[in-house]
């Protein structure tokens, strides 16, 4: 039973990176935009539900909300920063797998979610949808190999990315020392010490977001008319994690930008991109894990 739901929280898919499934979880992250001619702020609160349907199969469901503050620091003519600087967003994460031998475990996840400036009533076109569906060999606690490891590999589709269709996903997993472990994979991948039992470092990269919609739209440059607002990051960082329970974990993330999108767009087509130099991101939090 512990063995899928690990693999459950292993697939969890959020801002197109595999990360631990978190039964709740509270974050704040900033980039204060010394180069980046913008600043972002994020705050978050999130909880899942896990739920047993059979002897070999789970389910999980989950909300996820987020506040977010973007401040665009270029000066455009006819731009109202006013409406392009608050947004908000709700998501629905609904999660399933199922063992389908003693190798392999199949997972597959849903993510519709609301992200706007709430400026009137929902619409059609607040509404975005993420998911992934991926297949699990898992020989990470197993006494059969000498050394411990974990593949992942399958598709997964984000809306925050710039390309429209579905992406492949892998992620490997292999523990060299006892101490040392690390991952590689896209979009995730991490080198990990072991200090004490406790105290945990990584050096990591992986990728961060969001996607909403302008509701009434802003004016640039007198003409165009822009309806969403589109950011995503690729980080490469350190975090420190310290188990403050057995399923409860304190962390702080120091990043630094290597790739920077930010986009005011009109359907599909770009309106605005900022200029964007290297910045940094700075993460903390505390969460519930299985």
């Amino acid at each position: 039973m512990r063995k899928l739901l690990v693999i459950l929280a292993l697939i969890t898919f959020h801002f197109g990176q595999c990360q631990y499934l978190d039964l709740a979880k509270i974050e704040y992250a900033y980039l204060p935009g010394d180069n980046a001619n913008f600043e972002y702020q994020r705050q978050r609160v999130l909880f899942n539900i896990p739920f047993k349907l059979k002897k070999n199969s789970y389910f999980f469901a989950g909300l996820d909300y987020s506040s977010i503050q973007f401040k665009h620091r270029e000066e455009q003519d006819s731009y109202n920063k006013n409406n392009a600087e608050n947004f908000k967003s709700l998501g629905l994460n609904l999660s399933y797998t199922f063992q389908i031998n003693d190798d392999w475990i199949f997972g597959a996840q849903i993510s519709p979610s609301f992200n706007s400036n709430l400026e009137g009533s929902l619409k059609r076109e607040d509404l975005l949808v993420s998911g992934l569906i991926v297949f699990v060999k898992d020989k990470k606690d197993s006494a059969s190999v000498r050394k411990p490891f974990r593949i992942i590999t399958g598709v997964y589709y984000n809306t925050n990315t710039r390309l429209p269709f579905p992406l492949p996903f892998i992620s490997y997993y292999r523990k060299f020392r006892p101490k040392w472990s690390y991952t590689i994979g896209a979009p995730y991948s991490n080198l990990q010490y072991h200090l004490t039992e406790k105290h945990r470092l990584k050096i990591y990269a992986e990728g961060d977001g969001f996607n909403t919609s302008l509701q009434n739209g802003v004016i640039i440059n007198d003409n165009q008319l822009a309806n969403r607002l589109r950011m995503f990051l690729i980080l490469t960082g350190v975090r420190y994690e310290y188990n403050i329970a057995k399923h409860v974990e304190s962390y702080i993330n120091i990043t630094r930008t290597v790739f920077s999108d930010v986009q005011l767009r009109d359907g599909k087509e770009n309106v605005f991109i900022p200029a964007i130099d290297d910045a940094m991101l700075y993460r903390i939090g505390v969460r519930c894990k299985i």
